[in-house]
């Protein structure tokens, strides 16, 4: 039996169908949550705006292009998650891995471990001849701007993390088994990526890669906190630190800006969807699982069984 308090969710809201059907109607789910919440997102904050946009179009304009408003949409997709496991699974928010003890603390080594991780999976790729330094922007507009974004970076990285291994892996291994529960979690986490700009295969299983990642650190850690850091960290320190692109989109000002090499192979670099999509990324992510699996089998976890009465 798996003791951690991440896989005890209390919820008996899923017993009429059978486990396939269920696993499917959860991934059904989360795309249902990504969907609406960015519709529902939009429309509130494009009503919050009309006052503005009656003086001056122009701020409007410049808001919803901008990445604090793109980042601001993952918030209603929080608030519908949150409202679905209140109203509709009928248990706490807590359960979700919201743990009181030592929360900040847990961000903070989250924080440390994707900015490690992303770090290291950036220099390899520049040292081995992918990516080209261009220059340092210490200007006060800069720093203003990188700093204040890191909020904005903690609620979309807090809110995939939320939905893919706060709600998404446990509800699956309830109705299966961990094993099942971190591959489906995992897999389409990089699957909602596809869409992203310039994909390719290689980017796709270094989502999925950073997916299996994160929900061993999961695991380890036991709350959604730490993970969310790792992951907010991740993004942050791609975009706004080494001014690569974040999965394919462009992050704005950072402190500083290297660029692709023209002649360096795309599975060296990355290419245009970040260092994130290269293969030396993949290797950093691969090491990061292999040390949080040994971590982890000190803890005898049951992967492929599963004692919950609600299997069927």
């Amino acid at each position: 039996m798996n003791n951690k308090k991440m896989l005890q969710i209390p919820i008996n809201r899923y017993k009429k169908l059978p486990s396939w059907l269920q696993v499917i109607l959860f991934c059904l789910l989360l795309l249902v949550f990504e969907i609406l919440g960015s519709l529902l997102g939009s429309i509130a904050l494009g009503i919050l705006s009309v006052p503005v946009a009656l003086r001056d179009p122009a701020i409007v304009k410049n808001w919803v292009s901008s990445l604090y408003f793109q980042l601001s949409l993952f918030t209603f997709m929080t608030l519908l998650v949150l409202f679905w496991v209140k109203v509709f699974e009928r248990r706490p928010i807590s359960s979700l891995g919201f743990i009181k003890e030592k929360w900040l603390i847990e961000i903070g080594k989250g924080w440390l471990a994707g900015t490690v991780l992303f770090s290291l999976s950036f220099a390899l790729s520049y040292f081995l001849g992918g990516l080209t330094f261009e220059r340092v922007d210490l200007s006060p507009a800069t720093l203003a701007y990188v700093f204040s974004l890191i909020p904005f970076w903690f609620i979309q990285s807090g809110t995939e993390e939320l939905l893919t291994r706060g709600w998404l892996l446990p509800n699956v291994y309830k109705r299966t088994n961990l094993a099942i529960a971190v591959a489906v979690s995992s897999s389409l986490f990089g699957l909602l990526h596809l869409a992203n700009n310039n994909v390719t295969l290689l980017s796709i299983v270094s989502i999925i890669l950073s997916g299996f990642l994160m929900a061993l650190y999961m695991l380890k850690t036991d709350n959604i906190w730490g993970v969310a850091g790792l992951h907010a960290a991740w993004n942050f320190t791609q975009g706004n630190i080494f001014g690569v692109a974040v999965s394919g989109q462009p992050a704005g000002a950072s402190i500083l800006q290297f660029s692709v090499k023209s002649d360096a192979a795309e599975w060296l670099s990355g290419g245009s969807f970040g260092t994130e999509g290269s293969l030396l990324a993949c290797v950093v992510l691969l090491c990061g699982i292999a040390f949080l699996a040994v971590s982890l089998k000190n803890e005898n976890l049951s992967w492929f069984k599963n004692d919950s009465q609600e299997m069927s």
